[in-house]
Parts: structure tokens; sequence; C-alpha cells
């Protein structure tokens, strides 16, 4: 099967590709990410950048972005389309991407494009999941796999979800690393059953539907918890 995934350059997506790409050398692979500088006022979210940045210029455990043959795709709709489409993708995977996707791109694998949200939905679509679901005081948080259906954002129909027990001993990124291990377990159950000739079986979104942006520096401190601590490591978990 001829994967493509589309990722973001960050420690995140990084981690999610040492869980994934060693489960599926059968498969042809292609990476493409999105590298975008951050534009806040938020001077934690712009910290947050900086030792995320720091962390991926020396991912050791984590095998790193060039060992994926990873490729800068910023503008996979426009100018960066026929990159996209010489890679003949039979099925997309999202996860991280900072960009929206147009319908050119979500219908051009014939398995579909899927994607790893890192929030449950529909409660928590938008951005920085994770970080709502803690400022809310959330038992449970995870991820959700969904199909991309349309431009819109993280509405289509749900195949799959993973649910962690949230640690407000530890920060937000902490957090957010510690839900991927259950959503690339998702990922690899929806490709095993494409495997074998079976479709996806997936469920509209049901509830109350909540869009979230990225928090100011009042949603932060609400939260009561650091976006980071210096100890934070991939190492932890993979």
């Amino acid at each position: 099967m001829r994967i493509t995934f589309l990722v973001n350059y960050d420690l995140a997506s990084l981690l999610a590709l040492n869980y994934l790409v060693p489960a599926l050398q059968q498969h042809d692979l292609t990476v493409f990410y999105t590298r975008k500088s951050v534009n806040t006022t938020v001077t934690s979210l712009a910290e947050l950048a900086k030792f995320d940045a720091k962390r991926l210029s020396t991912p050791e455990p984590l095998v790193g972005f060039e060992a994926f043959n990873a490729q800068r795709l910023n503008d996979v709709n426009t100018a960066d389309y026929p990159r996209f489409i010489a890679a003949q993708p039979e099925l997309t995977i999202s996860i991280r991407h900072m960009s929206i996707l147009k319908s050119a791109v979500i219908n051009t694998p014939t398995m579909g494009t899927i994607n790893l949200h890192s929030g449950h939905l529909p409660a928590y679509q938008g951005v920085m999941a994770t970080f709502w679901a803690l400022l809310n005081k959330e038992q449970k948080i995870g991820t959700t796999l969904h199909f991309i259906e349309d431009s819109t954002i993280d509405t289509g129909s749900i195949i799959s979800q993973s649910v962690t027990t949230a640690n407000y001993q530890r920060s937000y990124l902490w957090n957010v690393l510690n839900i991927y291990r259950g959503g690339c377990e998702n990922i690899l159950k929806s490709v095993k059953t494409l495997e074998i000739k079976k479709p996806l079986i997936s469920k509209p979104q049901s509830g109350q539907a909540n869009y979230h942006s990225f928090p100011n520096t009042a949603d932060i401190a609400k939260c009561g918890r650091p976006l980071f601590n210096n100890s934070d490591s991939a190492e932890l978990f993979i």
C-alpha cells in the first residue's frame, strides 16, 4: 500500500512517526511535513515552541525526521500539490499537519484521508485539544482517528478513539506526548483492516461540538499547569 503521511515538524509528530514507520515497513511510505513559524504574542506559547525545537535538534532516542526521508511541504493545496500527487497515495494519514486540506488533496488517495486528532471529538475540535481538556479538568483525555471528508475542521466521521488518564502532576506537553501511543495503535489497526481489503467503519460525530483556538495568557494561567517542563522528553514514551 502507498501511504503518505502529512505531519508537522514537531516533537509529537516525530514521536508518532517513531511508533508508526517501523510497524509499516512493508508499505511504500512517503513523509511530508509542514514547518511554519509560530506567530503569537503569548510568551508561554512562544517558549513552548522554542523548547519543542530544542528537543528536535537532539531527538535521541527518537529517530529524526531525516531518517524517514521527510520532505518539507508547506503548501500542499497549491504550489506543492504536484509533489503530493507524485507520491500516488492510496491512503493519506494526517497528524498535526498545519494546513487545512482542500478537496483535491482529500480526494486523491483511493482509500481515503484520515486524521489523528489530539482530542476527543466533537467536544474538542481545533488546536491544542489536550490543553483545553486539562483546563476543563477532564479525567480522561486521548485521540480521535477520523476521516477528513471536506475542508471543515475536525468534523469528519469517527473511526476510533483512544482514552488515556490525564496526569495533573505533569505538563501539557507531557500529556500530549502520552496520548500518541494509543492513537498510533488505532492507526495501525486501521491499516491492517485496509490491508485485508475491508473498509474502515466510521460513524458521524454526535454530541456538543466545541471549536477551540490557541489559548491566551489568562487561559494558560487558569489551567494551572505549565505548558512544558525542562525534564519533558520523548524518551519517556518510546
